[in-house]
């Protein structure tokens, strides 16, 4: 009976060790830290708080923590306060979409423009709601020799305006399609894919993170900490799009958040710029040219930043993009009220139309071609580097086709292929002209 005792009490202990830590783990609060300077910031993340925003106003820096961090940060002096994200009045109108509307409008959708829009999903999120994903290209039921292109929001629950934008910038597309040039040409020369919302248990419970109580953009395979891109153990919604991403082969990316207004670029999760960052920054400019309240930010100079001299991000979307699939890729902060009332979702549209259909149209600059073997004209699936830009991309396997974008100016290309002799093609010139990327076909002979 002793031992029998025993054994209950050591298993009691360990259900409630056990319960102890999913109970702390998942009550991942929003709370103001109240900060001297940046190097409060480096402490604290060093603790393994996540960030919300650094923008510091006031003095006053955002984090998600549990209550042991908290009282972990107390112990080191800081004051902190709770500071959940404000929802905003009239969030519940028809303005915004829950999963449940915003299913219904997709579904409508591609039905109505079912010559070019074609709904997918990716799979199913840890509560069971699909991931969609919607393809609109002029044969779209094909996979063409054309550029893949991707928009994502909202992996971050409660950050819902990208959500909007991304309905708004679909109906534009498709409404639009045959009556406006700049829309018909980009619809008719690539395929675009649109995923409003990663996250959508999140957004349901008005939560930043998942189901799971995972945080979608810390959970990717990391540029320094990972050496294999693998999706085993990570969660739900990021293993599916990781899956989803390897089926693809993405020029150009945004994954689009809120808490502030900012084009952020690579790299996230080490120090110094991205490879070609002349490129990075004339794609950010771009964005945030086009966005006046962006671009006259008080907090960020022409409305781009670093990300990791912003605040470091480990395991975030963007570098993961950059650094394994060479997919150009930026974070967009859309908004500083993570969740506005509903009747500024219009302004913010009308603020974002404009750098949204140009950053897509990106996708035609640079150089591209098809990859063949010489003798049998059989398409390679071959990697090919710019010299200079540390950066690799690959031709698909179907038809291989590749696509670099570049800035205006004079290149060396290498293409390398399993089996075949490398070959280097030099003084590519890329002309400054829109749709008019330098075609350059090559041909690998066998070794």
């Amino acid at each position: 009976m002793y031992k029998g005792f025993i054994l209950f009490i050591a298993v009691l202990a360990f259900t409630l060790a056990d319960n102890n830590d999913v109970h702390i783990n998942s009550l991942k609060e929003r709370y103001a830290v109240t900060i001297q300077g940046n190097k409060d910031i480096k402490k604290i993340v060093s603790e393994g708080i996540e960030l919300d925003c650094a923008t510091c106003r006031n003095n006053k820096l955002q984090v998600y923590a549990t209550p042991y961090q908290v009282g972990l940060l107390k112990t080191k002096g800081y004051q902190v306060v709770a500071n959940p994200v404000v929802i905003g009045k009239n969030t519940r109108d028809a303005a915004y979409h829950t999963y449940e509307t915003l299913t219904a409008e997709l579904q409508k959708l591609a039905a109505d423009h079912s010559d070019i829009a074609q709904l997918h999903t990716i799979g199913k999120s840890v509560e069971g709601r699909e991931l969609w994903v919607i393809k609109i290209s002029d044969n779209v039921t094909e996979n063409e020799a054309e550029p893949e292109f991707k928009y994502i929001s909202s992996m971050h629950g409660d950050e819902v305006v990208g959500k909007e934008l991304m309905m708004y910038l679909i109906n534009d597309i498709l409404n639009n399609y045959g009556k406006r040039d700049d829309i018909t040409r980009l619809v008719n020369e690539t395929q675009i894919w649109i995923m409003p919302s990663m996250n959508p248990d999140g957004t349901e419970s008005h939560r930043r993170y998942n189901a799971d109580w995972v945080d979608l953009n810390r959970n990717f395979p990391d540029v320094e900490d990972d050496k294999k891109n693998n999706p085993d153990g990570r969660a739900t919604e990021t293993q599916l799009l990781m899956h989803f991403n390897q089926k693809h082969n993405f020029v150009l990316s945004i994954n689009f958040h809120g808490g502030a207004v900012v084009v952020n670029y690579p790299w996230d999760t080490k120090s110094g710029d991205a490879p070609y960052v002349d490129l990075v920054k004339y794609l950010s400019l771009g964005y945030s040219s086009r966005n006046q309240p962006m671009y006259n930010s008080s907090s960020f100079p022409q409305g781009i930043t670093n990300g990791y001299n912003w605040y470091e991000v480990d395991g975030g979307m963007q570098d993961w993009n950059y650094h394994w699939y060479g997919t150009l890729e930026l974070t967009l902060e859309v908004s500083d009220v993570k969740w506005p009332d509903a009747s500024e979702l219009a302004g913010y549209w009308k603020d974002n139309q404009q750098s949204l259909l140009w950053y897509m149209s990106q996708t035609h600059k640079g150089v591209k071609g098809i990859v063949t073997d010489a003798a049998t004209g059989e398409k390679l699936k071959a990697s090919v580097t710019v010299d200079g830009l540390n950066t690799t991309i690959r031709s698909s396997q179907l038809h291989g086709d590749y696509y670099r974008v570049l800035l205006p100016g004079t290149y060396d290309l290498q293409f390398s292929a399993p089996g075949y002799e490398t070959k280097i093609i030099r003084g590519v010139e890329v002309a400054d002209k829109e749709f008019a990327a330098t075609i350059l076909d090559v041909k690998l002979t066998k070794e």
